[in-house]
C-alpha cells in the first residue's frame, strides 16, 4: 500500500496543502505546533476514521471554517483508490471512494487504506490511562474488521439510552419493576453487542500477543517474554481474566449478563452503566507480572515498540497488504539500540512517514534515499529533496 498523492484545505491548520509522495520515506521536519503532526493525523484519518487527539470532527477544522477536505491517491497491491473526504464541523460527513458517494462516510470509509500509528504518546501505553489502551485497541480493529465499528457505534447508542433512563429513574423514583422491565430491553441490546466486541478483541490479543513476544524476546536477547490480557469488567476478579480468553461467545454472554444483572443496584446509584466493554482495559505483561508496576522506562517502551511491529506484521497477515507507517516524533524518544531495532525489523517495500524536530535525532541510514519536508505554520517552506545523506 502507498500514499501517492495527499491534499488537505482547512483541515487543522493547513488552509491549503497538497504534496506528492514518491519515495518510501518520507521525512517531515518542523519545530512543535508547526503542523507537522497534522498531515500524519490526517493520514490516519483515512485509515481509522477517527483522530487520535479530536473529541470532536469541529476540532479538526481550521478555525471559522464550516468544514476541512482530505484528498488522497492511493497505490494498493492491486488497484488504484481515491479517497475524498469532507469533515463538517457540525459532525456530519461526505465520502467519495473513486468518485463514487457513499451513504455511510464513518464505515465506508473502513477497510481501503491500511496505516499503522506510533507516536510519542503510545510510549505511555503500559502505564497510561484504560482510555488510552482502549483507543489503541479500537483503532486497530477498526481497520481489521469493518463489522467491529458497527458494534460499537451501535453499543454506543444502546449505553446512551441505557444511561438516561437510569437518570430518569433517580429523578422520579421510578417503581423498580417498571425500571426492571424497561431495562431489559436496553441490557438485551447492551449484553448482545457487548459480547460480540468483547470477543472480537479477545480474538485480536490471542493473534497479536505471541507476535509481540516474539519481537520483545529478539529486542531483549530472550530474557524478557510478553503477555497481554483483557481485563474485562464482567469477570468478578483477576483469575477470571485468563478463563475468559477461554470462552466462547456463548459463555461470554451468560457471564455478561450475571453480571449486569448483578450491578443492578449500583448502576442505579450511579445512573449509568459500569459493566461492559467501555469499562474494560488491557494488562501487559513482562515475565508474567504486571508491566505498568514492574517494568522500567526502557522495558515498557519496548512493549511497545513490540506491540508497534506486531501491528505491522497482522495486517500483512489478515489483509494480504502492507501497511503505512506513520512515526510521530517517536525517534527522540527512542535510544539508538531501539531505533535500530526498529528500522531492522519494519516489512519490505513498507512506506514510512516520519516527523521530527531535528534531523540529527534520526539515524543516517534512514535518511538515505528519504524525501525531506519542512514545514512551518502550516506549510511547506522547503522541500529539501531526496537522497539527503549525512
Amino acid at each position: 500500500m502507498f500514499l501517492k498523492k495527499l491534499k488537505l484545505n482547512d483541515f487543522r491548520n493547513y488552509i491549503n496543502f497538497e504534496q506528492t509522495f514518491d519515495h518510501l520515506k518520507t521525512i517531515i521536519i518542523g519545530q512543535n505546533a508547526q503542523g507537522k503532526s497534522n498531515i500524519l493525523e490526517a493520514i490516519n484519518v483515512l485509515a481509522t476514521s477517527q483522530s487520535e487527539r479530536a473529541e470532536k470532527d469541529s476540532e479538526l477544522v481550521f478555525w471559522d471554517k464550516d468544514y476541512a477536505l482530505i484528498f488522497s491517491d492511493i497505490q494498493t497491491k492491486n488497484s488504484e483508490l481515491k479517497i475524498a473526504l469532507q469533515i463538517n464541523s457540525t459532525g456530519r460527513r461526505k465520502l467519495k471512494i473513486n468518485d463514487v458517494p457513499k451513504k455511510a462516510p464513518q464505515a465506508d470509509l473502513l477497510g481501503n487504506f491500511f496505516a499503522v500509528m506510533f507516536s510519542c504518546d503510545d510510549l505511555y501505553l503500559v502505564k497510561g490511562s484504560p482510555s488510552a489502551r482502549r483507543r489503541w485497541l479500537d483503532s486497530v480493529l477498526f481497520q481489521l474488521d469493518t463489522r467491529y465499528h458497527r458494534s460499537i457505534q451501535d453499543y454506543q447508542k444502546s449505553t446512551t439510552q441505557k444511561n438516561a433512563l437510569l437518570k430518569k429513574a433517580q429523578e422520579t423514583r421510578m417503581p423498580r419493576k417498571e425500571l426492571n422491565e424497561q431495562l431489559g430491553i436496553w441490557n438485551e441490546q447492551v449484553i448482545s453487542l457487548g459480547t460480540e466486541i468483547i470477543f472480537t478483541r479477545l480474538r485480536f490479543i490471542k493473534e497479536i500477543a505471541p507476535v509481540a513476544n516474539e519481537f520483545l524476546n529478539n529486542i531483549s536477547k530472550n530474557t524478557e517474554d510478553f503477555g497481554l490480557i483483557y481485563k474485562s469488567s464482567i469477570c468478578e476478579d483477576e483469575h477470571n481474566y485468563v478463563h475468559l480468553h477461554e470462552m466462547d461467545k456463548t459463555k461470554i454472554k451468560e457471564l455478561f449478563h450475571k453480571s449486569i444483572t448483578e450491578s443492578f443496584d449500583e448502576e442505579l446509584a450511579r445512573g449509568q452503566s459500569v459493566i461492559g466493554p467501555h469499562r474494560d482495559d488491557l494488562i501487559f505483561l513482562i515475565n508474567k507480572k504486571e508491566a505498568k508496576s514492574f517494568a522500567s522506562q526502557g522495558q515498557q517502551r519496548s512493549i511497545v515498540l513490540a506491540v508497534k511491529l506486531a501491528e505491522l506484521k497482522l495486517f500483512e497477515k489478515e489483509k494480504d497488504e502492507i501497511p503505512v507507517l506513520l512515526l510521530d516524533d517517536v525517534f527522540a524518544e527512542l535510544d539508538e539500540n531501539r531505533q535500530d531495532f526498529l528500522l531492522h525489523n519494519l516489512p519490505e517495500n513498507i512506506q514510512t512517514f516520519l516527523t521530527t524536530t531535528h534531523i540529527s535525532d534520526i539515524q543516517k541510514e534512514f535518511l538515505n534515499g528519504a524525501q525531506v519536508l519542512e514545514v512551518k505554520n502550516g506549510e511547506i517552506i522547503e522541500n529539501i529533496g531526496l537522497g539527503c545523506k549525512i
